[in-house]
């Protein structure tokens, strides 16, 4: 349980690097870095690409979607299951405003939080958090299935 906590806590400060715009960030061990983009205005949805930076087709949902081969808006059929490689959380402030995104759809298998207002311009270097289930450890990049609002990244 300790191991798990900790293991958590660190992804989460991994995350935190990518803090919003204008925060000063560290430099970061990974290749994840959010580079020189700045977030987008909150328009009260999760937003996925399937390149790095924003880069190629991308999906947008402004609730819930428990399988992402489809999406509320996007620039490809509507699908981005094991496609995205950069993600962006453009909620509204307030409760529910955080985003658990998971590797199996039916928001099954291992995941990771994405804060309210944290753009992540290249997930190779991201990955779910080691919490027993299948897809632990594994790298996010083009690996994400569905996503849920949550009240809070666990600290």
């Amino acid at each position: 349980m300790k191991i798990n906590t900790a293991l958590s806590a660190l992804a989460l400060t991994a995350l935190a690097v990518f803090a919003a715009p204008g925060a000063a960030q560290a430099a970061a061990p990974s290749p994840a870095s959010s580079a020189s983009a700045s977030m987008a205005a909150p328009d009260g949805n999760l937003w996925a690409w399937d390149g790095i930076n924003r880069g190629g087709v991308y999906c947008y949902w402004a609730g819930d979607d428990s399988d992402w081969t489809t999406c509320s808006g996007s620039s490809n059929n509507g699908t981005m299951r094991n496609r995205a490689s950069s993600l962006e959380n453009r909620g509204y402030a307030g409760s529910y405003d955080d985003v658990n995104l998971y590797w199996t759809t039916g928001y099954g298998g291992a995941k990771n939080c994405l804060p309210n207002g944290h753009y992540l311009n290249n997930l190779s270097g991201i990955y779910f958090l080691w919490d027993g289930n299948s897809g632990q450890g594994e790298s996010m990049n083009n690996n994400i299935s569905s996503h849920r609002w949550t009240n809070g990244c666990p600290v």
